[in-house]
């Protein structure tokens, strides 16, 4: 499941966080890339193949994921913060051995729902994780993820800044 945030605006690891997400080698990433850097690629694939400048990590949205993953631990809801920066959020089952790219592109492969020309989602779809993913104005990104209490699953969320989704405007 995914959910991003609308009209609003991995890892820094706390004691009591446990970052799983997994780093995924791609033929382009470099062996040894931390799971952040495998996340800033998966989002900048998916914003070169329509043409958006790069995004970069940011440490303090990167701390802001981090506590509200934290947050999240005990419940794992997909919840949105509330906070200034936009969201992109991921549940997983408990026993899954999720990797970045797992999360990356579950809200990536919502591009198929997604009209340009309308600026709309498919009836019946969700695309407003995709289109956080490929927004423009967005230049920098944080997250987290964290083992749910109760082997419950996995939350992870990745935190934008400028936010996207804003209403009647178009991601790219």
């Amino acid at each position: 499941m995914a959910y991003s945030r609308k009209l609003a605006p991995l890892a820094v690891a706390l004691a009591t966080i446990v970052v799983v997400l997994l780093v995924v080698v791609t033929p382009s990433a470099a062996q040894g890339s931390s799971a952040q850097d495998v996340v800033v690629y998966l989002h900048n694939e998916a914003r070169a193949d329509v043409g958006v400048k790069p995004l970069s990590w940011n440490e303090s949205l990167a701390t802001y994921a981090a506590n509200y993953a934290a947050a999240r631990q005990d419940d794992c809801n997909l919840t949105l913060s509330g906070g200034p920066y936009g969201e992109n959020l991921f549940w997983g089952a408990a026993g899954g051995n999720y990797s970045a790219a797992d999360v990356v592109g579950l809200w990536v492969s919502q591009k198929q729902y997604y009209d340009h020309d309308s600026n709309t989602c498919a009836a019946g779809e969700r695309c407003d994780s995709y289109t956080q993913v490929v927004w423009s104005g967005t230049t920098t990104i944080g997250c987290a993820a964290v083992e749910c209490s109760n082997n419950a699953g996995v939350f992870a969320i990745c935190s934008y800044n400028p936010p996207g989704n804003l209403d009647g405007q178009s991601p790219y």
